[in-house]
């Protein structure tokens, strides 16, 4: 599964925003407190749950840049309750998702491939591929957002498909 070029990851990259896109436009649909409700599922909230995952978009990016954040306070205005609307979700996460595409389009097939050692938030170093890291945060992200989209489908709003076949088949035609 590890075995990757740069412009495969930028390319599941692309799905990932893609789909994060879509779940984004559907929570749009629902009135604020709905997307405040504590609903007992992972991050309390539609809304804590997608702060949740753009604050490990965070986590992991700096990881990759050489800052790995460490210590108690790493979830700081990342936690469940920090999320208050979902244009502040947004607020927080574009900044984000710029600066990995930034990173995304630098780096090469060696980089990919190559070991990367960061701190976990203990402090302790610990060293992946690079390609491996990228996976789980691809992966983490499809967690979540299928969490999300229950969640929305619960509350009467029919979400959109965001699987990757329909990421690699909307840009094609039907075949007759």
């Amino acid at each position: 599964m590890q075995h990757m070029t740069a412009a495969e990851v930028r390319d599941l990259f692309a799905y990932n925003e893609w789909a994060n896109a879509r779940v984004l436009s559907a929570a749009e649909k629902l009135p604020a407190e709905e997307l405040l409700r504590d609903v007992q599922i992972s991050h309390k909230s539609i809304l804590g749950t997608l702060l949740h995952v753009a604050g490990a978009d965070w986590i992991w990016l700096e990881r990759w840049l050489g800052n790995s954040p460490v210590g108690q306070n790493v979830w700081e205005g990342w936690k469940p309750d920090d999320a208050r609307s979902l244009e502040q979700v947004r607020e927080k996460w574009l900044p984000v998702i710029r600066k990995r595409n930034a990173y995304l389009e630098n780096i090469s097939d060696a980089d990919v491939s190559g070991e990367l050692t960061y701190r976990r938030f203990t402090g302790e170093a610990y060293s992946l591929p690079l390609v491996q890291q990228m996976q789980h945060v691809v992966n983490h992200a499809t967690l979540h957002r299928g969490q999300v989209v229950g969640m929305i489908r619960q509350l009467g709003v029919a979400p959109p498909p965001t699987d990757l076949l329909f990421y690699v088949m909307e840009p094609r035609q039907p075949t007759s």
